[in-house]
């Protein structure tokens, strides 16, 4: 329905007092209000409580049709029914439990029920019939069409989305008060701790007023997150050409940082519904990007606020949609990117200003945690971050050297998954299977690069200034050789960077770097049992078969060398020299091998020549493991 365009009669207040003021001219008390005793203020707060609930029947019946035209509308959301819902949202935390637990009821049912109206295409195509007349003597259009047209080009009438807009206001009021409420009891909680304790029956009165009040949270989350869907997916169904009304859209949002904020554990998240929280903002981002910025910069808000919020962002952000990127998660490192670490150096020296600098040691956790549910997303924006590896915060560099070792266990699935891609691509005799995508080879081979240039950042920063830095490093190569990260090039500098820190000066960094060995030596790829003489009796054999199946090539030029000596007047037998020619002999064969290794087209001789120096650097790379292990006795 196309609805007039009709000036808001429900704009949304800056607070709550504010209805009281013109053009909303709302009362504290309706005029027939009776507040002569208790008991009559009671009655009169349950009679407006059955109000709302006569209205909601109205509501649930009539659908759609009440806001086609705005006699309907007067007869349901008239100033009786406003009236009473800002009476109940004002003094609705000094009603009795039993009245409050009915009103928070009817005002859930009544902003779902809208939620439900705005994405029920059926409701919206039987109120189009209605108003396009169709009947029996004028059926000449099927009602299917309308429904597929109207859904999608009709637009809300003004009357709805003041409906709309009060109902979900007043929610959102009830949720501020409520969470604040709860915010108070906590703070509180402690101060009553040394009074006697109370009888088992005002024991459980609490309990069971704590219950319902559980209960009230968690149907009001559950309605304002249908609420948050409803307009982000309905949006070019509420307002104009989809734009929607940013003041109504960002309520849900506002509440939500809220109850973000009490989610400090466990049983603290499920209370204040922090599921329901996290994913009102998720449909807030990707329903609506023309509040991203102000979702990001009160995101970051928390994050410096309060210690909890770290692993609570970093999994809003697995919530949003990635098409065509995270957009969220990108913002938000680049604020951190942003960030001022001077705040930080000023702390240490005791003057710190504003709590920027524990802000900054709140922030920084956010890396690692995201790292640990979107790492690609953080490999791709770590030039927003790698600044901070030469910043003061250690904090912000051990995060950083944490978010390494993540991304480093994910590239290698990535080179793993790549591998078979091309695999299966070799196997295949037509391009249909590499088609419009990149070649497997080259991405095994930038996957590569990347993998041994963040490795490289961990080799460097194991000598940071700082022992936390420096064990956090350590514990980032801990988690890459648990996982079976770690590259079989790596495993001798790493082991050797491990026995070095056992000399570290701080106890914490000695301990990171036993546990590193410790996991080397149960994921070490030379066999269960490091004895040396099975390996230096397979490097003989081996070093005997590549010289004796050199190329002809390098033969010759070996040859050619010998001759040169001799023609120069230098000795035949000279044993070092002999050595020393024979050295380089198989060290050209082998970097020839290598060299042919990508090659399609390498004979049998060949391919069984590369496999004996890859078991050749196999087997030196355990000998030089064990020598390591074996001479590090003075470090221990």
């Amino acid at each position: 329905m196309s609805g007039k365009d009709l000036k808001s009669t429900f704009p949304i207040p800056s607070s709550l007092q504010d209805l009281e003021r013109a053009p909303y001219n709302l009362l504290p008390y309706p005029n027939d209000f009776d507040d002569d005793d208790e008991a009559a203020r009671a009655d009169s707060f349950d009679n407006l409580a059955d109000l709302i609930e006569r209205g909601n029947r109205t509501l649930i019946s009539g659908g759609l049709a009440l806001f086609g035209d705005e006699e309907g509308y007067d007869e349901w959301m008239d100033q009786e029914r406003i009236q009473a819902l800002y009476t109940l949202v004002r003094k609705s935390c000094s009603l009795a439990a039993s009245t409050r637990s009915r009103f928070i009821a009817a005002l859930c049912q009544a902003v779902q029920t809208l939620s439900s109206i705005l994405s029920s295409p059926v409701q919206l195509s039987q109120t189009l019939s209605q108003e396009s007349g169709m009947d029996g003597e004028t059926g000449s259009r099927d009602v299917n069409d309308i429904t597929d047209a109207g859904a999608s080009t009709s637009v809300m009438s003004q009357s709805f989305r003041d409906a709309f807009a009060c109902h979900l206001y007043m929610l959102f009021s009830v949720m501020f008060m409520t969470e604040s409420e709860a915010k108070m009891v906590k703070t509180l909680g402690n101060t009553v701790g040394g009074k006697k304790k109370s009888s088992a029956a005002k024991e459980k009165e609490r309990k069971a007023e704590a219950a319902g009040a559980a209960m009230c949270r968690e149907s009001c989350a559950a309605a304002m997150l249908a609420a948050a869907q409803s307009m982000g997916k309905n949006k070019s169904r509420l307002w104009r050409r989809g734009v929607a009304d940013e003041d109504v859209v960002s309520l849900p949002c506002r509440i939500a940082y809220q109850m973000l904020e009490s989610a400090t554990g466990v049983l603290a998240r499920k209370a204040s519904s922090a599921d329901a929280a996290l994913g009102i903002i998720a449909a807030t981002v990707d329903y609506n990007q023309s509040l991203l910025s102000t979702v990001v910069a009160a995101l970051v808000d928390l994050l410096h606020s309060y210690e909890h919020m770290s692993p609570l962002v970093a999994e809003l952000c697995s919530m949003v949609s990635e098409e065509p990127t995270n957009v969220l998660a990108v913002e938000l490192l680049r604020e951190i990117g942003r960030l001022d670490t001077g705040a930080y150096a000023c702390n240490s020296s005791g003057t710190d200003t504003g709590g920027k600098a524990s802000g900054i040691k709140n922030v920084a956790p956010f890396i690692g945690e995201l790292a640990i549910v979107r790492p690609r997303i953080v490999l791709s924006s770590m030039s927003l971050i790698l600044p901070h590896l030469d910043s003061e915060p250690h904090v912000l560099r051990s995060s950083i050297a944490t978010a390494i070792g993540h991304i480093a266990v994910q590239i290698s699935k990535t080179r793993e998954n790549d591998e078979c891609d091309d695999e299966d691509s070799d196997s295949e005799s037509s391009n249909e299977h590499t088609q419009g995508t990149k070649n497997p080879k080259l991405r095994v081979d930038n996957t590569k690069k990347t993998r041994d240039a963040l490795l490289g950042v961990l080799t460097e920063r194991v000598h940071d200034v700082s022992s936390f830095t420096r064990g956090a490093v350590l514990k980032a190569w801990a988690s890459v050789t648990e996982s079976n990260a770690l590259p079989l090039d790596y495993f001798i500098p790493v082991t050797a960077l491990a026995i070095d820190r056992l000399q570290d000066k701080t106890v914490m960094c000695r301990r990171s770097a036993m546990q590193l060995l410790t996991l080397l030596l149960e994921n070490n790829p030379f066999m269960e049992s490091l004895d040396p003489e099975p390996f230096r009796e397979k490097l003989i054999e081996l070093e005997k078969f590549l010289a004796a199946n050199i190329p002809q090539t390098i033969l010759e030029a070996k040859e050619k060398a010998q001759q040169n000596r001799e023609d120069n007047g230098e000795s035949k037998y000279d044993p070092g020299v002999e050595e020393e020619i024979e050295s380089a002999a198989l060290a050209a064969a082998i970097a020839d091998a290598e060299a042919k290794s990508d090659s399609d087209d390498m004979s049998e001789s060949e391919i069984e020549f590369y496999n004996k120096v890859k078991a050749l650097k196999f087997v030196a790379s355990a000998l030089e493991f064990i020598d390591l292990f074996e001479k590090s006795n003075e470090s221990f």
